[in-house]
C-alpha cells in the first residue's frame, strides 16, 4: 500500500497553512476541489439558472456515500443532519406502549433528545446504560436490552472522549431480542472505515461536515434495504414517494391534470427520508469530498489517524496530563480528550486558554 502524499493533501487545505487544526470533531475544513464544485454548482445554478445537473449529482453523492460505508446507494438518503436522521427513525417507527430504547450516558444530545420525546409519545422507556472509566463494554449493553427493546442507539465514536464502540458485538446483543441497531456515525465515517454489514448496523444518520469534508447542511442516512417498508416518517413529500408514482405525479401537473389526490406507496428506498428539497449545491461540495477521500483510501486515512493521535497520547503522558481516551488503537478513532489542567467552570481561565491557543495558531 503505497503512503500517502501528506504535501500534497495539505496543499488541498490552505488553513493548513496558517493553523495547526485540531477540530475536525467539530467542523473540518473543506478540500478546495470541494469549495470549487460548490462555487461551479452554485454559478450554474443562480447565473445561468440551470438546474440539469442537479439529479444526476444527487445519484452520484448516494453512489459515493454507499461505497464509504459498503452499502448500496438506493439505502442511502441526503438529507440535512445527523438530528434529521435521528428523528426521521425515531418518528418512523411503529412503537407500542410499553416498549424501551437503550442508549448510553455518553450520547450526545442529537442521539438523545430524539429518543426521549418518542418515549414521550409512545409511553416507552428510555433505558441508560453507564459507562465504566470512559468506555462501554458490549456486556453492559447485555445487562438492560430485553425483550421489550426494540432500538439500540449509539454513537460508534463517542464525542466526549473518542471511545469507539464494538459494534459487531452490539449488533448480535441487539438483534438477539429482535431490536434495531440505530448509530450516529458523524465521528467516525472518513476518519475510520464503517462496513454496515460488518458491523450489523440498521440504521445509520451522519452528517457530512465532520470527518467526511463535506460543508455544512449536509448529511447521510442510511437504512438496511429490508428495513425501509417498516419506517413510516412522520414528514413526507413529493421526493418520499415511489419513483413511478411520483413521476406520473409530475406529468399529471405539468399538463394540467388532476393531481390534487393521496399518495399510494412511499419509495422502496432510503429515499422515502427525503421529505423536501435539498440543497443540491451543497451536496455538490460533500460528493467531492466524498470522491477526495475514496480516491485517497479510507484505509491509509485510519492508519495516519491513528498515527497522529498515537503520537499525541504519547505526548500527553509524557508532559503528565491526564488523558480520557482509550490507548487502545482499536477502541479509538481522531478524537484526542485530555484534562488541560484548568476550572473549566472559571470564564476567565478559559479564556486565557483560548487566547494561547489562538496565539499560537492552533485550533481545537
Amino acid at each position: 500500500m503505497t503512503e500517502l502524499d501528506i504535501h500534497e493533501i495539505r496543499r488541498e487545505f490552505p488553513v493548513l497553512a496558517k493553523v495547526a487544526f485540531l477540530a475536525s470533531a467539530g467542523v473540518a475544513p473543506m478540500p478546495l476541489r470541494s469549495m470549487n464544485a460548490i462555487k461551479q454548482r452554485l454559478e450554474e445554478s443562480y447565473s445561468l439558472c440551470d438546474w440539469s445537473w442537479a439529479k444526476e449529482m444527487a445519484h452520484d453523492c448516494r453512489e459515493r456515500a454507499a461505497r464509504m460505508i459498503n452499502a448500496k446507494p438506493e439505502e442511502i438518503a441526503l438529507i440535512r443532519s445527523t438530528t434529521t436522521g435521528v428523528n426521521a427513525i425515531a418518528s418512523g417507527i411503529d412503537w407500542r406502549e410499553g416498549e424501551n430504547i437503550v442508549i448510553d450516558d455518553m450520547e450526545y444530545p442529537a442521539n438523545v433528545i430524539p429518543w426521549f420525546h418518542q418515549a414521550r409519545k409512545h409511553g416507552l422507556e428510555v433505558k441508560v446504560v453507564k459507562s465504566l472509566r470512559g468506555q462501554i463494554p458490549p456486556e453492559e449493553f447485555a445487562r438492560v436490552v430485553d425483550s421489550r427493546t426494540k432500538v439500540v442507539a449509539v454513537s460508534h465514536v463517542q464525542f466526549l472522549n473518542g471511545y469507539r464502540v464494538n459494534l459487531e458485538e452490539l449488533a448480535n446483543i441487539a438483534h438477539e431480542v429482535g431490536a434495531i441497531l440505530f448509530v450516529d456515525a458523524i465521528q467516525s465515517i472518513g476518519a475510520i472505515r464503517v462496513d454496515v454489514h460488518q458491523m450489523g448496523i440498521d440504521v445509520l444518520s451522519a452528517g457530512g461536515y465532520k470527518w467526511m469534508c463535506g460543508p455544512l447542511g449536509t448529511a447521510i442516512a442510511y437504512v438496511k434495504g429490508g428495513l425501509v417498508g417498516e419506517i413510516t416518517p412522520s414528514y413526507v413529500g413529493f421526493e418520499s414517494l415511489e419513483e413511478r408514482e411520483r413521476e406520473q405525479l409530475w406529468e399529471d401537473l405539468v399538463k394540467g391534470l388532476s393531481y390534487v389526490r393521496d399518495y399510494e406507496n412511499l419509495s422502496e428506498t432510503a429515499k422515502r427520508l427525503e421529505h423536501g428539497s435539498s440543497s443540491h449545491v451543497l451536496f455538490a461540495g460533500l460528493k467531492s469530498s466524498l470522491e477526495y477521500l475514496l480516491a485517497l483510501g479510507i484505509d491509509k486515512i485510519e492508519a495516519r489517524i491513528a498515527q497522529l493521535v498515537g503520537y499525541l497520547l504519547e505526548r500527553l503522558d509524557e508532559e503528565g496530563y491526564r488523558v480520557s481516551t482509550p490507548a487502545d488503537v482499536r477502541r479509538r478513532a481522531g478524537i484526542v480528550n485530555f484534562d488541560p489542567r484548568i476550572d473549566f467552570r472559571n470564564k476567565e481561565e478559559v479564556k486565557k486558554l483560548e487566547r494561547k491557543l489562538k496565539e499560537a495558531s492552533v485550533r481545537v
